[in-house]
């Protein structure tokens, strides 16, 4: 008896943010773009942890604005190159520009290119909020 494999081999996933539904297209240049996103993040997060503890409240602002602002940016061409800019720019907009809703939009549609395991979580968190008529 063989072993069915084929829910592996992920080509596209299907989201809906708002109102739309977006196709992100999964391919090994994307895979590339999303291991070059986390090798930024590590990178920023080495510079925040190697930053001066003596630094004002003005430097440190900066630091953490500026943080995000790259995370965000580096998050939106993830989301480009997986949906496309025009899709892209439509997330970005619907989550008002909010770095910390858009960076974790582009870890989620990474994640549902890799496994069923994020299809199932929220499925699984769709079906409890219906028990509790939250729906």
């Amino acid at each position: 008896m063989a072993i069915n494999i084929t829910s592996l081999v992920i080509k596209s996933e299907n989201f809906i943010i708002g109102k739309r539904t977006y196709t992100a297209r999964y391919t090994p240049e994307i895979d590339e773009k999303y291991s070059d996103l986390m090798l930024k993040t590590g990178d920023l997060y080495r510079r925040v942890e190697k930053y001066d503890e003596d630094a004002t409240l003005d430097e440190q602002r900066k630091l953490v604005k500026d943080s995000y602002q790259e995370m965000f940016d580096n998050s939106k061409d993830y989301l480009a190159a997986a949906l496309g800019q025009k899709s892209a720019d439509e997330i970005v907009n619907y989550a008002d520009n909010r770095a910390v809703t858009v960076v974790k939009i582009a870890q989620a549609v990474f994640e549902a290119g890799q496994s069923d395991e994020l299809k199932q979580k929220y499925g699984n968190n769709r079906a409890q909020r219906r028990s509790k008529g939250n729906d």
